[in-house]
């Protein structure tokens, strides 16, 4: 199933591009979210397991990944892929100066495995036209 986008003007940064030129970009845009739970139920499906029994084990896993991930350890999901956490640090002028508090907001990283790799390497794209998001009045619940 390919890709949905849509095209956006978006100014043109390039190196000599003229002041307030815009260019014609492909914007790729989600469709829809899957919840937790039809995840759930999609595994149970094509499993022994039961739905529950598959929600408990994907919290018991993501609540392994909080505990040990704190600590440095790398999750290796095979064909998935890898999660990790980096954080980037601002400099010091000397050893002396360094302190923890140089360290920015930890941050989570996926790495795709192959089978995700493979996937994006052969991904297909559709173009769709997007109906604009309506604005509503809060107070009078009416359109604009």
């Amino acid at each position: 199933m390919p890709l949905k986008y849509h095209l956006v003007l978006r100014p043109d940064l390039s190196k000599n591009a003229v002041v307030g030129k815009k260019l014609v970009h492909g914007q790729v845009r989600s469709i829809r979210t899957i919840e937790l739970d039809h995840v759930c139920d999609l595994i149970s499906d094509s499993s022994t397991a039961s739905r529950g029994d598959v929600k408990n084990i994907l919290s018991g896993l993501t609540q392994i990944m909080i505990r040990h991930m704190g600590f440095g350890d790398v999750f290796r999901f095979g064909e998935l892929g890898s999660f990790r956490m980096i954080a980037g640090c601002k400099g010091a002028q000397s050893v002396e100066e360094f302190n923890t508090s140089l360290f920015k907001k930890g941050r989570v990283i996926f790495t795709p495995g192959p089978m995700l790799k493979r996937v994006a390497a052969n991904v297909k794209f559709e173009r769709c036209e997007f109906a604009k998001k309506q604005t509503r009045n809060k107070k009078e619940g009416k359109g604009d």
